[in-house]
């Protein structure tokens, strides 16, 4: 097997090194973050993942696995070279490339003849254009190929994903490179999907524009029920089972979507709408719903309290989604600065989120002890949908906390044997949500 380098260490570059190790390629992987790469030397990945360690330590073991610091030496003697960054964004939910942009330059005049280059990293369409151009540039002589192909990774389930990836294209405008990335990826089951490689880029932005809108098309929806005390889970049930729409449709009302994932990709067919002159009526409308879909807990606090001044709040959840230690671009934090910028208390508790991160915040206290955090509320937000969270002894929580609202904007809990409990149980979308 050809020998592959996979550059840009954070959570898809760790999962696809340790995956692809593990599946029988020789990995090497580089990130100029020395500080990453002796932890996962060590074999600890630098965010929580289930099962990754053990997955990163066989690897290491096998020999399979190795990793580097410096990108352009790494690189040497890889027909393949993986592009596998974490896109970052800004607050504006605009792609930063330049880690990108960076590592291209880096590796461009150590490149073997003949590699390809297949980009993951999630970027706006016509990037892998550009990074070909630049490395041109660069190394005129070199001959080479640029793919692209949507990562399916999913936090809490990265490693399935990658191996049983649920969407598997492959993007080149060189029939070549296809043929040597089948080839490459065929240890990963199922058949590839070839298409341009700009096609490929617009994939990844179609998918997640699609899915935000299902979940602003949802969340309206849910709101609706509230107001006239119809069911909106039930609803989403029901409207799963026409197969014009799907068993697994995001059709659920609650909060809306966070992280820079769906964002980004909103943000970049939005742009790419307005340089090519061309309205996003439908993008827009979702970008805003969502917006202000976020805003429906403090409302529905301010609707049960009339003030929030001086209000306890204990937040149940800070990691951007379950399973995963992040906190960035994190709903929960969103909801807390808007709870603090109107003078409530809040204590926070979460499983398993990072404690350097949590460490740089100031506007909560974070209890280890999930019964310290609820100890003395007014009232609990249930954020993040922990498996922990859920079976959680809710008779000591009301019995530990000073108020009865219990706000459940996911819908995780049952109502009725909140209720039995004592709680003031309000959800979103399940038509009782205007009571509060």
């Amino acid at each position: 097997m050809d020998k592959i380098c996979i550059i840009g260490l954070w959570h898809q570059g760790v999962v696809g090194a340790a995956c692809l190790a593990d599946l029988g390629h020789e990995v090497i992987a580089a990130d100029s973050n020395e500080q990453t790469v002796r932890a996962l030397q060590s074999g600890r990945a630098p965010l929580f993942e289930p099962g990754l360690d053990d997955l990163l330590q066989k690897a290491l073991k096998s020999g399979r696995l190795t990793f580097n610091s410096k990108p352009a030496a790494a690189v040497k003697g890889c027909k393949f070279a993986l592009i596998m960054f974490d896109t970052p964004v800004d607050e504006n939910d605009q792609s930063d490339l330049s880690p990108v942009f960076a590592a291209a330059r880096e590796i461009a005049p150590n490149l073997e003849q003949n590699t390809v280059i297949l980009v993951t990293a999630q970027v706006p369409v016509g990037t892998c254009a550009r990074l070909e151009a630049e490395i041109k540039q660069i190394n005129p002589a070199l001959n080479f190929a640029v793919a692209y192909s949507p990562e399916n990774l999913q936090l809490g389930q990265a490693i399935e994903r990658f191996i049983h990836p649920p969407l598997r294209v492959i993007g080149s405008d060189s029939p070549r490179a296809l043929d040597r990335l089948e080839c490459l990826l065929s240890v990963i089951s199922g058949d590839w999907e070839r298409v341009s490689l700009a096609t490929a880029e617009m994939v990844k932005h179609a998918l997640n524009a699609y899915l935000a809108t299902t979940i602003a098309f949802a969340n309206e929806l849910g709101n609706l029920c509230d107001r006239v005390g119809a069911d909106g889970v039930r609803l989403a049930q029901i409207l799963r089972n026409d197969p014009r729409i799907g068993v697994k449709a995001m059709l659920f009302p609650g909060l809306g979507f966070s992280g820079g994932t769906l964002a980004r990709d909103m943000q970049t067919l939005i742009n790419l709408g307005r340089r090519a002159g061309l309205e996003t009526h439908l993008l827009d409308g979702a970008w805003r719903s969502n917006l202000a879909q976020n805003q429906t807990v403090a409302m529905k606090l301010r609707r049960f309290f009339g003030t929030l001044e001086n209000k306890k709040i204990a937040v149940l959840g800070l990691a951007y989604k379950p399973e995963t230690s992040t906190l960035r671009r994190s709903l929960s934090l969103d909801i807390i600065a808007e709870l603090v910028r109107e003078k409530a208390v809040v204590t926070a508790h979460d499983p398993r989120a990072d404690r350097t991160e949590i460490g740089k915040r100031t506007e909560f206290s974070f209890k280890e002890d999930v019964y310290q955090a609820v100890s003395g509320a007014d009232a609990l937000l249930l954020i993040t949908g922990w498996k922990e969270y859920k079976n959680l002894d809710y008779r000591q929580v009301r019995e530990l906390m000073k108020g009865k609202l219990l706000m459940d904007p996911n819908n995780l809990l049952d109502r009725t044997e909140m209720e039995k409990l004592g709680f003031q149980y309000v959800g979103i979308g399940r038509g009782y949500g205007e009571k509060a």
